[in-house]
């Protein structure tokens, strides 16, 4: 059975399920339409970077509608994500377009990455507290509502034509068809993360912070609550920012953390958790109880367990718990490999899709 992963490389999960899926005997693939600063791996790409304008944009039309062609007559499922296709042009009533096509030659799959399915004012409506009601998150694209409508719009079409349809983050799954499931992140570089030695920071603590974006992740909450700590505890906290580093370097970094947080508005974790539990390194971020239900039961069990779960309000009293009490690290770092070899193994999340692609 020949795969397809395309069109983005968002958070590495496209090479890391290929990777997965190769290994237990399917032949996958992954196709991305550009590269961006992370340099995650693809085995296509086809642009060096993306369109600057619509000119631009209406010039890679002709290898766009050639791709489409031979790739439908040269794989047998193809499996998008962040709910997006090649020939996706919603300004000019084209969103999603060969899907059609794709349903006819293949099976078709989707997996919604995040934003991709959050809705701004539903979100809104439903929580008190996400990244939905900031109003400069991703520059305040989403506060006309029109985001909002035009992801309605494409999340139909491809409930459509897609076989089945997956979601990254529990809170998706409030958007999605009623028949779509959870499934973890596979991360890119999962063989080449190694498992750091335990060093207790007695000395020095090192707080690692890393957002792809400041306001989505709540990066104020974080970095007020960081110079609190500072304050009060002087040179013996060390705050490292990690921003448009790529992502060999950005894992090299993390190893050397003593604690690593995610974010605390979004209600769930991103790629970079994953690593980090992998490497052994304790986790911080908001987990939105209420979301836990999508999850199977077990999972959410151990999430509770393995991650150290804060909101904006509580997140400067939790770490002055842990550096007054740096033993509770240590359970932390077990709990969370626990979890991470039992949720994120890649063999057990290309199972999941194996078995979808084979039955539905």
């Amino acid at each position: 059975m020949k795969v397809l992963h395309l069109p983005t490389p968002v958070g590495g999960n496209a090479w890391g399920l290929a990777q997965a899926e190769r290994a237990i005997g399917l032949d996958s693939e992954v196709l991305i339409k550009h590269d961006t600063w992370l340099h995650y791996p693809a085995d296509r790409i086809l642009f060096e970077s993306p369109p600057a304008t619509r000119l631009e944009k209406l010039k890679t039309l002709p290898l766009l509608l050639e791709q489409v062609q031979r790739l439908s007559r040269e794989f047998d499922v193809f499996h998008f994500n962040f709910g997006s296709t090649l020939l996706d042009f919603p300004s000019i009533g084209l969103p999603l377009a060969e899907l059609p096509l794709f349903s006819r030659r293949g099976k078709v799959f989707v997996t919604y990455n995040g934003c991709d399915a959050r809705q701004k004012y539903p979100t809104m409506a439903r929580v008190r507290q996400a990244a939905c009601h900031q109003a400069d998150c991703y520059n305040g694209m989403c506060n006309s509502g029109k985001e909002d409508t035009q992801r309605q719009t494409k999340i139909a079409r491809f409930a459509r034509y897609a076989r089945h349809v997956f979601a990254l983050n529990p809170d998706l799954l409030y958007f999605l068809p009623k028949n779509a499931s959870f499934l973890p992140y596979t991360v890119s570089g999962w063989q080449a993360i190694q498992l750091s030695d335990y060093q207790p920071p007695d000395r020095k603590f090192k707080i690692v912070h890393a957002p792809t974006n400041r306001v989505a992740k709540g990066s104020a909450y974080i970095l007020a609550a960081l110079d609190r700590l500072r304050q009060r505890y002087g040179a013996r906290i060390e705050v490292q920012l990690i921003e448009q580093v790529p992502y060999v370097q950005a894992l090299e970094l993390y190893s050397q953390a003593d604690l690593v947080i995610d974010q605390v508005l979004i209600g769930w974790y991103g790629a970079v958790t994953v690593e980090c539990l992998k490497m052994g390194k304790p986790v911080m971020v908001f987990i939105r109880d209420e979301d836990l239900h999508f999850l199977p039961p077990e999972m959410a069990r151990d999430c509770r367990q393995a991650l150290i779960n804060v909101d904006s309000e509580g997140i400067y009293e939790k770490l002055c718990e842990l550096v007054e009490n740096t033993e509770l690290l240590l359970g932390y770092r077990e709990a969370g490999l626990d979890y991470v070899h039992r949720w994120h193994d890649p063999g057990y999340v290309a199972g999941l899709t194996k078995l979808r692609y084979e039955t539905d």
